[in-house]
């Protein structure tokens, strides 16, 4: 099989390789495609604390059942399949809990495992047994199904901030996050919800999807045009999709009293040039959320929610490439050239 290698650091080899054996309890999947995104770019440029060389990123996955190994019944030959890629232990409270994502014991597949970004993967026994695999409903594509990773993360966060119909949504970032944020936001009802974003060809290509209100930071005074469209209140909700300490602190200063905030992008330790004004949570009396990931049951929903065409996701797939383009496709996500990149099979 053909398969894409992240070798060292900036150094992806396509190579040709053995096809895995399907053990007892496991099974392997004929990838039929797998997206590309900003996680795979850390990992290509700077690594990962769970990250081990040499690996086969990629965690987007949806793909066909080829094998089932000894004792596999919940999946046949031909099925099709959306992967869930964190591995959990299934036993400790977390997991029982239905928090998966923050077992102690979580392996992750495109960082402990071999990923998508290769014709074929084996998915481990304690994968298998623990339900990473969603059966694709028959009406929703491949392509379609492999967006359910990065939905369900979103569902994780908005899970928990419990969005309600009278709510004024602030957005940072016009990427397939925060547009899957705004699309979940609309469906719970929210009043309106406002993009903040500062690249162009973002800010245009916004005007298609569900945001009331598209700010362009360069060139407005942000605080006081959400204030304007707040009655003087601010924002109920603001989920900073970006990882800039410049963004956090205008996320705290745009919150209403009461307000909430989804930490939902991890801060990148170099942009932090100033100190967050954390008083503010004080003050104000702000909640804040951290989400990482998602859970099992996460995409499980992601999935059900596009087959019942609740959220659209094939409108974000603004580029197909193959697997030869991998690392062309990984440079486009770093310039910021396409909403949704996936390599295709």
């Amino acid at each position: 099989m053909k398969g894409a290698v992240l070798e060292s650091l900036g150094k992806i080899n396509i190579q040709e390789m053995e096809r895995p054996k399907c053990g007892q309890g496991q099974v392997l999947l004929k990838v039929k495609t797998c997206g590309v995104c900003k996680t795979d770019l850390k990992c290509y440029e700077r690594g990962q604390h769970d990250l081990e060389l040499p690996r086969i990123l990629g965690h987007e996955i949806a793909g066909i059942v080829e094998e089932v190994g000894a004792g596999v019944d919940l999946y046949k030959i031909g099925d099709r399949v959306q992967v869930s890629p964190g591995i959990p232990c299934g036993e400790c409270d977390f997991c029982k809990r239905g928090h998966d994502n923050l077992c102690d014991d979580v392996k992750i597949i495109g960082f402990n495992y071999n990923g998508g970004f290769a014709e074929y993967i084996l998915i481990p026994a304690r994968g298998v047994q623990n339900g990473i695999l969603n059966l694709i409903p028959e009406n929703i594509s491949y392509e379609e199904a492999s967006m359910a990773e990065p939905l369900g993360c979103s569902i994780n966060m908005q899970e928990m901030l419990k969005i309600q119909p009278k709510d004024t949504v602030v957005i940072f970032g016009g990427g397939r996050l925060g547009i899957l944020n705004a699309k979940l936001a609309k469906l719970q009802a929210a009043s309106r919800v406002i993009l903040i974003e500062v690249d162009d060809r973002r800010l245009a290509l916004a005007k298609q999807y569900e945001f009331d209100h598209i700010i362009d930071l360069r060139k407005v005074d942000v605080l006081k045009t959400v204030l304007e469209l707040t009655d003087g209140i601010g924002a109920d909700i603001v989920i900073p999709c970006c990882p800039g300490y410049d963004a956090m602190n205008l996320s705290i200063n745009l919150l209403a009293k009461k307000g909430k905030l989804g930490f939902f992008s991890g801060l990148v330790a170099e942009d932090n040039n100033n100190h967050l004004d954390l008083n503010l949570i004080h003050y104000k009396e702000i909640i804040m959320y951290g989400s990482y990931g998602c859970a099992m049951r996460h995409t499980k929903a992601a999935i059900e929610l596009i087959a019942k065409g609740d959220i659209q996701v094939k409108d974000m797939i603004t580029k197909i490439i193959s697997l030869d383009e991998l690392e062309e496709g990984i440079k486009k996500v770093k310039n910021l050239e396409e909403l949704s990149i996936l390599v295709n099979f």
